[in-house]
Parts: structure tokens; sequence; C-alpha cells
């Protein structure tokens, strides 16, 4: 999660930061090139004021006509017009403002996320239930067998595996094992059958078992009590004497 929301930063950052480059100089580039034009476009206009002047022919009537009274000529306003570069430019620019508000909104978004958190609402996965767990001593082996079961509004749960803690007399680790549940994928209400051997028996007094799902720790209830009473730890492992 932080490195996705710290590459889509800095993309957004780059990005409007390259944009905003490339859009100054076009806008410095056409900018340059109209007032280039200005002065072409007056001389023009003024040389078009000249050549427009033309003589009206006398008019003859009986009365002499009174004085008529001389107007100078307009003096032309050069209008710059519209840079078509200009017009061009601002698909382009719209683009540009289009793709920096995009890529905000994704990092604001991703932002938001982050702060929320998790749910509180999602609520904790239904444990698994250890519906029995029993052992046999095979040769210098020491073989754990049980059963578990998904509850029927847990959650779908793979790559599950039982691990094993064996003490000595003493109290000791003297080892730990572990080995993957015979199915792929354990669907809630369904149950599977489980076996871990562990080597030197002989110095096996306890154990304990456990259950993960890939690296994380997985909680069970132990449903073996006759009264039926559940007990539930994060891991809660289950002992029991060879």
């Amino acid at each position: 999660m932080d490195i996705a929301l710290a590459t889509v930063t800095v993309i957004s950052l780059t990005m409007a930061f390259a944009m905003g480059i490339v859009t100054c100089r076009l806008i410095r580039e056409e900018r340059r090139r109209a007032d280039a034009r200005v002065p072409m476009l007056m001389a023009d206009l003024a040389a078009d004021g000249d050549n427009a002047r033309t003589v009206a022919p006398p008019v003859r009537t009986a009365e002499p006509a009174p004085p008529r009274r001389r107007v100078a000529p307009a003096t032309p306003v050069a209008r710059p017009a519209r840079s078509a570069g200009t017009v061009a430019l601002r698909p382009f620019l719209a683009s540009v403002a289009a793709a920096v508000v995009v890529l905000a909104a994704v990092s604001f978004t991703m932002l938001s996320e982050r702060s929320r958190g998790p749910d509180p609402g999602a609520g904790t996965p239904e444990p698994v239930e250890l519906l029995s767990l029993a052992h046999a001593k095979e040769g210098d082996y020491l073989a754990i067998t049980g059963s578990i079961r998904n509850p029927s509004d847990g959650i779908e749960r793979g790559q599950l595996s039982v691990t094993a803690i064996v003490f000595d007399r003493d109290g000791t680790v003297v080892g730990t094992g572990q080995t993957p549940l015979p199915v792929a994928v354990l669907p809630p209400g369904s149950e599977t059958p489980f076996t871990i051997s562990l080597p030197d028996a002989d110095r096996i007094n306890r154990y304990r078992i456990s259950f993960r799902q890939g690296q994380t720790s997985v909680p069970h209830i132990d449903r073996r009590r006759p009264n039926g009473q559940a007990r539930s730890g994060v891991p809660a492992p289950t002992g029991g004497q060879p």
C-alpha cells in the first residue's frame, strides 16, 4: 500500500511539473509569434487606408452648393487576430489539466483509505474448531493426528498448516514441526483431518499444536471438551501427554 501510494504521488508530481514546463514554453512561443505579427498587420492596414481614398466627381447644380466639410479619413485601428496556434493549444491544456486532476484524485483516495484503516464493522473471522486430537508412537517418531472444522459462518481458508511444538520432561523445547493440511482450501462448514510426525519420540513428554494460514496464525477453539464449552486463543495451542 505504501509503495503504491508513493508511486502514484511521484508520478502525479512529475507529470504536473513536466506539463507545467511544456505549457509555459508553448504559451511563450505563441506570444512571441503574436508580437511579431502585430507590426506587420499595422503596416498592411495603413497601406490599405491610403489606397482606399477616392475623389468624387463634381456635382453641377443651379445653385452653388454649400461648402463641404472636409472630414479626415479615420485612422485604421489594428486588432491582432487570434492566433490559430493559441486555439489549437486549448485542447492540449485541457488534457493536461484533466490528467493532473485524475492523478490528484487517485492520490487523495488512497490517502483517505489509508487514514480510515480497517473497517471496524468487518469483525474478526471465526476461528477454526479442533474436533479431535490423538497421538501414537511409530518407531522413533511421534505421530499426532486430529481433525479441524471451518465453522459455517467462517471464511474460506487456504494454505492451512498444522504446527507442533514438543517438550521434554523438564519443559525444554526439543523440536518443532509444520505440515500442510491435506486440502488446498477449507470452505466454511467443511472438516479435514491432519497428521504431523516428529522425531525423538522417547524424549517427548508433551506437545502443543496450532494452525497457520500462510504466515499468519489462525485462532482455534477446542471442541473436544465434554461440556461443550469453547476455548479460544490467538493462537490457542492444545497439548497432550504422549
